[in-house]
């Protein structure tokens, strides 16, 4: 550019022209030049820059057009998860709906069963202790000692049909009504009576509320647990404490005994029928466990215990606050 403007000063001085106008005519010259040479610099780097933004548009538009091929492949595969998803459900439902009906028919056929069978268990404990009464002189030590082992089973299963017919009968259609709480406990204290005049027990109770329920199996709830609390209890004589703490969904209803206590590593196998898994010597069937759980799902709740050996158990259960007829079961949180 200097070569250039040094070719064009020659040129003016060349000219006829007063030396004032010739510097100013060549510092025009100057100025034209160097924005010419400015813009030349900027169209170049303009071209350059579109050059780059066209390389990184396209790129991008690559990149695009296989991320909409992974989504793509994405889309399937949650069409075919919802598809197979949708196919379990409907799976899930019928299972479900023939274990509700197999359960239904397994209640049905125990509370058969159990009826019927308490007809000839009648029969035999009548003879056996007819046996006994008439032949006790005659018969020698052991022939006396089998028919007292006779006498007894007859004794026991009769106690365990009994159980399991209110085990079967538990949740059978009843009446929901609205129940107050301290009533059924006054009315299960009467039932009580005897056992806790002999045990001289002691049951403590704070303001229990009213629910919607079914009045017969809260009846079983807490005389199964009370009376439970009388039997297995320790030196001491019983000390029960009731009370109730109100949460946002459901009422808590906490049981307290001075008992023998019981095992925390057995707690599922508590409520199951059937099941004794302490203090085999105290009479029972191991069915009062499984039957307050019932009675405690029939009322959409949770049952659970917390307990130390020879320092009594605590026993909590749930019991709804909205429950409707017929509603489905749903859990509750375990809040001590």
């Amino acid at each position: 550019m200097e070569n250039a403007i040094d070719a064009f000063r020659l040129k003016i001085n060349s000219l006829k022209i007063s030396e004032s106008d010739s510097e100013e005519l060549l510092e025009l010259v100057t100025k034209f030049q160097k924005e010419l040479s400015r813009m030349d610099f900027q169209v170049k780097r303009t071209v350059k820059d579109k050059s780059i933004m066209v390389n990184l548009l396209n790129r991008t538009i690559e990149e695009l057009r296989l991320r909409q091929k992974d989504i793509e492949k994405a889309n399937e595969e949650l069409h075919f998860q919802k598809l197979l998803v949708e196919t379990q459900s409907e799976k899930l439902a019928e299972q479900l709906n023939m274990l509700e009906k197999s359960f239904a028919e397994l209640e049905q056929f125990s509370y058969i069963a159990s009826h019927d069978l308490k007809s000839p268990l009648r029969t035999i404990a009548s003879y056996a202790g007819l046996l006994r009464r008439r032949y006790s002189n005659e018969l020698d030590a052991d022939a006396t000692e089998f028919i007292e082992y006779i006498v007894r089973g007859a004794s026991h299963m009769n106690e365990i049909i009994r159980d399991l017919l209110e085990y079967s009968g538990a949740t059978k259609s009843r009446k929901l009504e609205k129940i107050d709480l301290n009533e059924v406990l006054s009315l299960v204290k009467q039932n009580l009576g005897v056992e806790i005049s002999e045990t001289t027990a002691k049951i403590v109770c704070g303001d229990l509320p009213s629910i919607m329920g079914y009045q017969t199996g809260l009846h079983q709830l807490f005389q199964n647990l009370l009376a439970n609390a009388i039997k297995f209890r320790g030196e001491e004589p019983p000390n029960i404490n009731i009370s109730a703490k109100e949460r946002e969904r459901f009422w808590q209803i906490v049981v307290v005994d001075n008992g023998l206590g019981l095992d925390e590593s057995f707690h599922e196998k508590a409520f199951m029928p059937f099941q004794r898994i302490s203090h085999l010597d105290r009479p029972g069937t191991g069915m009062g466990l499984a039957i307050c759980k019932k009675i405690v799902k029939m009322h959409e709740g949770e049952i659970w215990y917390k307990s130390m050996k020879g320092e009594g158990t605590t026993f909590y259960f749930t019991l709804s606050k909205e429950l409707e007829g017929n509603k489905a079961f749903s859990n509750f949180p375990k809040e001590a």
